[in-house]
C-alpha cells in the first residue's frame, strides 16, 4: 500500500529541478541559494526533460502512483514509462514539471 505521508523536507531540496549548460543536474538547494547558471526545465529538450523526471523519481525513497484503469505503478515501471514518453510517462513529466515549478516559487519565497 502507497505511504500518503508528505515527502520530508530533504527530498525536496536534495532532488534536482534544472541543468547546468554543461550538462549537471541542479538540487533545488543550488538553484535556490547558489543561484548558477541554469536551463530551467521547461527549456530542455524532450528528452532531457525525461532524464530529469527519471532520476527524481530514481531519488524518491518511495515512489508508488495510481493510475485509473492500469492500478498502482512503481518506480521501475514509472521510470520506464517517462524514458519511452507513452502517454503516462507524458503525463509524469507534466505533473513534475509542475511540481518543479512550485517547488522553486516557494522556495525564492521562503515558504517551502
Amino acid at each position: 500500500m502507497a505511504n500518503n505521508a508528505p515527502m520530508t523536507y530533504e527530498d525536496h531540496w536534495s532532488r534536482p529541478v534544472a541543468m547546468t549548460p554543461d550538462g549537471r543536474w541542479l538540487s533545488l538547494r543550488e538553484v535556490v541559494e547558489e543561484g548558477p547558471t541554469q536551463v530551467p526545465f521547461n527549456r530542455l529538450s524532450p528528452e532531457k526533460q525525461s532524464e530529469l523526471v527519471a532520476e527524481r523519481i530514481r531519488q524518491s525513497h518511495e515512489f508508488d502512483v495510481g493510475i485509473l484503469g492500469k492500478g498502482i505503478m512503481d518506480k521501475k515501471h514509472a521510470i520506464d514509462e517517462v524514458q519511452k514518453r507513452t502517454s503516462i510517462g507524458r503525463a509524469l513529466i507534466d505533473v513534475e514539471q509542475r511540481m518543479i515549478r512550485m517547488l522553486i516559487k516557494r522556495a525564492l519565497e521562503g515558504s517551502l
